[in-house]
Formats: C-alpha cells, sequence, structure tokens
C-alpha cells in the first residue's frame, strides 16, 4: 500500500471496480462527497464503523472486502525495520544457512564492546539465537584480528576440565598433560577472537579463562551461556528475545522457504502475530513452528502450537524441540531452584520479588533469603527476565517457559501446591488494597492493582476450580470497585456471577452480589442489576454491605425514571450507612450526591447543591477522588442550568484533573461532553466536535455507556451539535470530529485544561 494508508487505498480501489465517482459513492452511502474525498485522500483516518459499513453496503462488497476494509482502519503499531544480513567468513567460522533476522542494534552493541573489552558474554535465555547472534559479530569483526576468529562448540564437553582441552583442539595447540599451558603457549602472541559456545553447564572454567585473557593480550573472548561468567574482565550483553515485527519477519521467512507465500494472505496478520506472542519472540521457537508451515495456513498453526515439531536433523539434540532446549537448562539447576522455577509457573503477567516472598512462604519454599538467591539463580541462568517498572522491578518467565515449567509442576505433582499459595496471596493484595479506593491512596492502589490485575484474575479463576468459592467471592468483593473504574465490566460480571452460580457462603453471598449488581448497572443491564442488589438486602450481614444494596435499588429507580423511589432509597441507605462508622461513609456521602441528582432532575436547583456539596465535603476531608468527581459533574450540571457557566466549567475542569489522577476515563468522556455543551453556549463552536468525537471514542474503547446514576440532558448535547454543523458545515465538522475521535483522553483534556485554541480538523491526534 502506499503512503496514503492502507484504508485509503482500499476504498478507492473498489469504487473504481465498481464504477462509482466519488459523490455517487457519497449518495449511495448516505455520507458527503468530501467525507470520500477525505478517506481516499488519507486525511481522514479513523471513521466510525457504521460509516465503513455504509460504505461497504453501497459498493457491494464480498465478506471478505468487508473485513479488509474494517481492519484497514489503523491501530497503533510499533513502527518496523529492516534488518541487514551481515556476511559470514568462510573457513574457522561456520556459515550458517539462513540470514540473520532483526538483530542490528545487538549485532552493532556486541561489536562496538569487542572494540573496548576482551571478554565479552552474550546471555540469555535457551533458543533466544545467542550462537547465531555470535557467529554474526564474530564475522564482522574477524578481520580486526590478524589469526581471524575460530569457533569452540563447547555443547558436548562434558565438564569444566574439558574447556581448556576443547580450546587446544580449536587452536591447533600441542598436545600435553596440561591442555591450559598448550592453550596458552599457542595464543600468547597471536592477535584473535575465540568464540566459546554454551558455556552454562561448565561455568566452573571461567577462571581459567579469565587468566588466559590476562596472560594473553591479543586474545578476545566472546561466549555466549545462559548465565554470566562472573569474572573480572567480562561485560555482559543481554539477547533478547524478538520484539513484534521482527519476529513476524523471521516467521513469515522460515515459513516461506517451505511454503511460498505464507503468512501473506489477505487476513493471515492477526494469526502470524499472534503466533510470535504465543512463542514470546523466541527465535528457536518462531524457526520449530515454521517447519509446519508446508502443511499448516497461519490459522491452522496457531490452533496447534502446543505440539512443536522437531527442528532441522543438523541443529544439536537439545535444540530440535523446545523442551529439549528447556531440559537442558532444567538440568543445570539445583533441587530448590527447580522447586521455585516450578513455583513461578503459578503467575500470570509477572511478579514482584515481595509477592514471590508471599507465595513462596505459604508454599513452604524457604525464607525471604532463599527466594532471592533462587530468582537470583534463575535469572542468571536466563530462565527469568527482570524489567524496571512504575511501581519497582517485576520478573516473568517468558511463555515458552512458563509452559513448561506448569508441566513440570504438574509431573512433579506441587501445582495444585503452586495455585493454592498463590490465590491465597493475591486474595490478601486485593483485601489490602480495597478499603484504600475510597480515600486519599486511590492512586496508589489502582496503580498496585494495575500491575497484578492479571495474577488477581487467575487467583478467582483459580479459587473457583480449587473450590474455595468462599474465596473467589471475597476476591470480587474486593476488585470490583478496581473492575468499575478501570471499565473490565464483563470481565467483573462474568466472574462474580460464576462464583455466586457455584454457591458462596451466607456470610459472602451480599458481598458478591453487589459485585456483580454494579457490573451489570454499569453495563446497562438494568434489571439484572437490580436483582443483584436486592439479593444483597435480602443477604446482608453487616451495615455497609446493607447500605450498598439499598443505595444500588435507589440508583436502578434513578435509571428508570422513578424519582420518588429513588429519593427513598437513598435516604434510607444513609442509616445502615451511619451505622457502619468510616466504612460507611463513602456510601453515606455518594447517597447524597444521587440525592441532589433527584433534586436536580426535579428542577430543585438549591435542594441539589446542599445535597451535592455535603457529599463534596466528605469526599474532600478523606481525599476520595471518586466521589469528588461524581459531585463536580452534578454541580456543573446545576450550574449550567442556572446559567453561571464560569462556575460550570471551574467544575468541570477540577473534575477532569481528577478523572485524570484515577484514569478513570468513563467519566472523563461524561465531562467532555459537558464541556461541549459549554462550549456551544459560549461560542467556541470550533470545539464542540472535538470534544464530542473524544468522548465518542473513549465509549467505544470502554464498551459501555458509562455511569447510569448521571443524567445529562440529551437535548443540550445534541443542540450543541446541531449548532456547530451549522456553524462549520458538514464536512468541517465531520473533519473535526474524526481528529477528536483520534484524540487520547489526556490529549482530549488538555484541550479543556490548558485551552488548546481549536484546531478544527488539523489538530494532531494520535
Amino acid at each position: 500500500m502506499s503512503a496514503r494508508g492502507e484504508l485509503a487505498e482500499r476504498l478507492r480501489a473498489l469504487r473504481e471496480r465498481a464504477g462509482l465517482s466519488q459523490e455517487e459513492l457519497a449518495s449511495r452511502a448516505g455520507l458527503s462527497s468530501h467525507a470520500v474525498s477525505a478517506l481516499e485522500r488519507g486525511t481522514r483516518t479513523r471513521p466510525y464503523p457504521h460509516t465503513v459499513r455504509a460504505l461497504a453496503d453501497a459498493l457491494g462488497a464480498s465478506e471478505d472486502e468487508r473485513a479488509a476494509l474494517v481492519a484497514a482502519v489503523p491501530a497503533r503499531r510499533a513502527p518496523s525495520r529492516t534488518d541487514a544480513v551481515p556476511g559470514a567468513r568462510r573457513g574457522l567460522l561456520p556459515v550458517p544457512p539462513t540470514p540473520l533476522v532483526g538483530r542490528d542494534d545487538e549485532l552493532a552493541r556486541a561489536t562496538e564492546l569487542l572494540r573496548e573489552h576482551r571478554l565479552v558474554t552474550l546471555t540469555g535465555t535457551g533458543g533466544v539465537g545467542k550462537t547465531r547472534l555470535a557467529l554474526a559479530v564474530a564475522a564482522a569483526v574477524a578481520d580486526a584480528w590478524a589469526d581471524g576468529a575460530r569457533f569452540v562448540a563447547l555443547a558436548p564437553v562434558a565438564d569444566a576440565a574439558g574447556v581448556m582441552t576443547a580450546l587446544a583442539d580449536a587452536v591447533d595447540a600441542e598436545p600435553g598433560p596440561d591442555a591450559y599451558a598448550a592453550v596458552l603457549a599457542r595464543v600468547q602472541e597471536s592477535r584473535q577472537l575465540l568464540v566459546l559456545d554454551n558455556l552454562e553447564h561448565v561455568l566452573d572454567a571461567a577462571p581459567a579463562l579469565a587468566s588466559l585473557v590476562e596472560a594473553a593480550p591479543g586474545l578476545t573472548l566472546l561466549a555466549t551461556s545462559r548465565a554470566p561468567l562472573r569474572v573480572r574482565g567480562e561485560v555482559e550483553l543481554a539477547v533478547e528475545p524478538l520484539p513484534g515485527p521482527p519476529a513476524v519477519e523471521l516467521l513469515r521467512s522460515r515459513a516461506e522457504a517451505v511454503s511460498p507465500g505464507w503468512g501473506r494472505g489477505e487476513h493471515d496478520d492477526a494469526a502470524v502475530e499472534a503466533i510470535c506472542d504465543r512463542l514470546a519472540g523466541i527465535p528457536l521457537a518462531l524457526e520449530l513452528a515454521a517447519a509446519r508451515a508446508r502443511l499448516l495456513d497461519p490459522p491452522s498453526l496457531l490452533a496447534r502450537l502446543d505440539a512443536l515439531p522437531e527442528g532441522p536433523r543438523d541443529l544439536p539434540a537439545r535444540q530440535r524441540t523446545m523442551r529439549a532446549t528447556l531440559d537442558w537448562s532444567y538440568g543445570l539447576l539445583g533441587a530448590d531452584e527447580q522447586a521455585m522455577l516450578r513455583h513461578l509457573a503459578a503467575f500470570v503477567g509477572g511478579f514482584r520479588l515481595d509477592d514471590l516472598e508471599g507465595t513462596a512462604g505459604r508454599a513452604g519454599l524457604g525464607d525471604s533469603g532463599d527466594v532471592l538467591l533462587g530468582l537470583e539463580a534463575l535469572a542468571e541462568q536466563s530462565l527469568v527476565v527482570s524489567e524496571g517498572g512504575a511501581d519497582g522491578t517485576r520478573h516473568r518467565l517468558l511463555d515458552p517457559v512458563a509452559q513448561y515449567a506448569r508441566a513440570r509442576a504438574e509431573e512433579a505433582g506441587d501445582w495444585e501446591a503452586a495455585v493454592r499459595a498463590h490465590a491465597a496471596h493475591y486474595l490478601a493484595v486485593a483485601e489490602e488494597a480495597a478499603p484504600r479506593y475510597c480515600g486519599g491512596e486511590q492512586v496508589d492502589a489502582l496503580g498496585r492493582v494495575d500491575a497484578e490485575h492479571p495474577n488477581l484474575t487467575a487467583a478467582v479463576e483459580r479459587s473457583l476450580a480449587l473450590g474455595e468459592s468462599g474465596d473467589a467471592g471475597r476476591l470480587c468483593w474486593s476488585l470490583w470497585m478496581y473492575w468499575w473504574l478501570r471499565g473490565h465490566h464483563a470481565l467483573g460480571a462474568r466472574l462474580s456471577e460464576a462464583v455466586l452460580a457455584h454457591g458462596v457462603p451466607p456470610e459472602g453471598r451480599a458481598h458478591t452480589s453487589l459485585a456483580a449488581a454494579t457490573m451489570r448497572f454499569a453495563m446497562d443491564d438494568v434489571p439484572a442489576a437490580l436483582g443483584w442488589w436486592e439479593q444483597a438486602v435480602e443477604h446482608a450481614v453487616d451495615p455497609t454491605a446493607l447500605a450498598n444494596g439499598i443505595a444500588g435499588t435507589g440508583l436502578a429507580a434513578l435509571a428508570t425514571g422513578d424519582l420518588v423511589s429513588a429519593r427513598a432509597r437513598f435516604a434510607e441507605a444513609r442509616v445502615p450507612a451511619e451505622e457502619a462508622g468510616d466504612e460507611g461513609e463513602w456510601t453515606w456521602a455518594l447517597s447524597l450526591v444521587w440525592s441532589g441528582t433527584v433534586d436536580l432532575l426535579e428542577g430543585d436547583f438549591d435542594a441539589a447543591v446542599a445535597h451535592i456539596e455535603r457529599g463534596l465535603a466528605s469526599a474532600r476531608r478523606r481525599g476520595d477522588r471518586l466521589t469528588s468527581y461524581i459531585a463536580l459533574y452534578n454541580l456543573s450540571q446545576v450550574e449550567m442550568a442556572r446559567g453561571r457557566r464560569g462556575e460550570a466549567r471551574r467544575h468541570l475542569e477540577e473534575g477532569m484533573r481528577l478523572s485524570l489522577e484515577t484514569g478513570d476515563h468513563s467519566n472523563l468522556a461524561y465531562l467532555l461532553d459537558a464541556t461541549a455543551v459549554l462550549e456551544a453556549a459560549e461560542g467556541t463552536l470550533g470545539r464542540v466536535p472535538l470534544l464530542l468525537g473524544a468522548a465518542q471514542a473513549i465509549r467505544e474503547a470502554v464498551g459501555s455507556r458509562g455511569y447510569g446514576y448521571y443524567r445529562p440532558d440529551p437535548a443540550a448535547g445534541a443542540a450543541a451539535a446541531a449548532e456547530a454543523r451549522r456553524h462549520l458545515g458538514a464536512d468541517r465538522y465531520d473533519d473535526a470530529l474524526d481528529t477528536g475521535r483520534g484524540l487520547a483522553p489526556e490529549e482530549a483534556a488538555g484541550l479543556v485544561l490548558g485551552r488548546v485554541p481549536s484546531a478544527g480538523p488539523a489538530t494532531p491526534g494520535r
């Protein structure tokens, strides 16, 4: 596709094939000719889904063509890069049969290191391509050594004592009883590079190798090992799995060698990328998968990844399957380290050291000192990947390693103990975070759970599978507010309802029902939400659950327009909320705000302000951003109704800042819509479609309408949009709307908080 973009090219090609002009296509699809022109020029890139459907219908597109149009709406992808293939010297270095793919950066870095250091070790997990990279590096730099480069294969060597014998053979040293002396005599006056491949099982030879480098000033060693040598003078370069685009390139290039055109079909991209993700970008795993390309197309191969074939017969036996490669690494570990690796398979999405200590202690794997030593040993063998992040260093197993570790845990009979310990620990994590969502620690608590959400989800599912429905229910109750704020409504509903279907102990049924109710309400399923809230009231054994259940029935009444019942339920909920003390104040404050919503809808603005400001005062005292921005939105609606636009803007801007702090994009969408109405009232009509477009895109991303207890005036929003369209003209309005849909939530909020001037369709988006 040309630089104008895939969507533009596909649309133009289909239109020309149909023999239609842009004006004719626009008429058939119910669009403006400018809109079709903008799409074909590539200036409009994110049309609505219904716009794409209308165009496909008008063009008489086939199902495949329709799917291709939808898929061509651009996603954010990492840029690809072309990887150079270095030449290889024939003779002393093996010549790989295939080109190197995706290693430009590592190749450049390794050659730079070899110019400055005389002992460089390439480390990484089994199958990541250390040997292949080392050969490319050696070929690229061999001419810098007068006596060339030589390759020493150490995998067949049984012990450290055999390393010097292998070196003696490689450098043509005179045989004798002292292999070290023979090698030193041969290399002491030479200038050469030795590539020592696969040192991880003979690391006891490292001191002798370091001594050799020190005694022979013209000698440079390039080693490959799953663990560093840990000697003075060593420089380590970690070889990571291939990132997305290079991994895809490698898989396709190897697969096309056995099946020309493999993976180049119109609908193959998603399956090819999924294969690379599942195999964690490990080159050996990708090569093994490519061997099946002669029989399987990408979707079929993806469905059969669990049983990869053997690789080429000219590979060493330990590299013909991923299992054999990992068996090699596993065999190098001590019994305690093997037990630790099996235990790590229970984690999903990585872990922090303190979380590993928490689970390991429950599983009887030793104290914190033992855990740290075990993790360090696994990291040294490149079985654990460590990465820095906002919440500190996290560790993880690559997917193939995690699958292997689980298989080993099941074989050893300690898988169930690992997942029980994991679930128990993450229940404690969830319950520690839950009360912090209601106060000044909201942001920190949300950040903690953001990182651990895959582990927490797994803990719910595993608790159910183990028959621990009580623990699963406690997890749902502790996670519901997180799910609500982060838009995980469908997941939360599925898990909480599954727990309820398994039968929660009586003391936990009310809390789990509350979780299910809130998720269903967020998904606009008011009848289902009301049913769960009524069950919560029926089964409540503490005032907090009772207050939440009663307030929920008030929300259901508010959603259906029964303002009398809503007012009564909110007032009733405040009684048990007050009985619950500090734990109930969150519900107490929100019930006041929702009572103010009822007042607003009834036109009693003074009563609305009185109720809302009482709730807001409680929220501000506790540092509760969530209740604060709910109150601020409602106050903005009161002030807009009173004609006090300055006060309304102040409330909206404060609400936006707080929403950004918690990452609550659903709430932000309401605030953007309300600000669009305000901009129309103030005559700044160029900003209206930008804000409305951003709000629409947020709702599509979240996948639900948002907060059912907000009652914005739809007529006001429609009037603002209509006025802006009349002022700007349909084409400029649509272009600006498309630009707004391309803005990230933070960028959209910046239009308001920074008062960025409206630039119409030229405003940059992501």
